[in-house]
């Protein structure tokens, strides 16, 4: 008896010492401590642009971020590393990353409606004159801004038009090639599934590359429409008519291990500037 009890202490010293072990920072599994992982899109995103000009950051993004491609990898990316932060459209939202809110308001459909949520951008569709006389392009950007189209926007983002006019089936045939953001992308995707109800033998040929390729890819008439995820520049609308065909979002994301569920707007700005480096900063 005298022999259990003499080691009884000595189990809880350990039992306390693992428990410690396990949760460096206070947080679980979350070391606090660590630095934070930072991930941008590249130069030309639309995404980037909005994101920047919105938070502040503008030129000063950390030279410490890491640079991803496209939406996919960004979220990929957050998935992975335990200590990330970045940011996606609200649309490409999945389940292994956590948005988080800023200045205490959630990222949501409703709250990007009412305005509440800063961090938000328009969808935009753009074409040349030579391409805007096309009637297999004008019939497609009329179905875009339809109920029809608009109720595809209102799914997961936002209409820009509640009351938009019922679109009926123009018998058309031919294809049309749409390329640019790759936020857009999702939306257009399903945009050009419920267009081929109503006219099955035109064919849609969707690529990415971010919203300056789909700007100047549609100035050059490589692809016959671009997708932009930012407002368009005095220089670009020049040669080019833009129609937004939704709005969005821009959400800030960390990984779901991540405790974290609010920073500011100054916080944001300052992890993505490189003023903050570790998660402790942040609390």
């Amino acid at each position: 008896m005298r022999k259990v009890l003499s080691l009884l202490p000595a189990s809880l010293l350990l039992f306390a010492f693992a428990a410690g072990c396990s949760s460096p920072g206070g947080n679980g599994g979350f070391d606090n401590g660590r630095t934070v992982a930072l991930f941008t899109r590249e130069e030309g995103s639309g995404t980037r642009g909005a994101f920047v000009e919105l938070t502040g950051i503008n030129e000063d993004m950390s030279a410490e971020a890491s640079v991803a491609g496209e939406t996919n990898e960004i979220l990929t990316k957050v998935e992975e590393n335990t200590y990330a932060i970045s940011y996606v459209s609200l649309g490409s939202l999945s389940d292994g990353v956590k948005a988080i809110s800023i200045d205490g308001v959630t990222p949501t459909t409703a709250t990007i409606k009412d305005g509440s949520f800063k961090i938000q951008r328009p969808f935009i569709v753009c074409v040349n004159p030579e391409k805007a006389a096309n009637e297999l392009v004008a019939d497609f950007i009329s179905f875009l801004l339809s109920a029809e189209g608009q109720e595809v926007s209102g799914s997961s983002w936002i209409k820009v038009d509640e009351s938009a006019p019922a679109y009926a089936a123009s018998g058309l045939s031919g294809t049309l090639k749409v390329g640019g953001s790759t936020s857009v992308e999702p939306c257009m995707v399903e945009m050009v599934k419920v267009y081929n109800t109503f006219n099955p033998d035109v064919n849609i040929e969707i690529s990415g590359g971010g919203s300056g390729t789909g700007i100047s890819e549609a100035k050059d008439g490589v692809v016959d429409i671009g997708m932009s995820s930012r407002e368009l520049t005095a220089d670009e609308t020049a040669s080019l008519t833009p129609t937004v065909i939704a709005n969005d979002g821009v959400a800030v994301i960390v990984n779901k291990e991540n405790p974290i569920e609010n920073l500011t707007m100054e916080q944001v700005k300052d992890l993505f500037t490189g003023a903050l480096t570790k998660w402790s900063d942040v609390g």
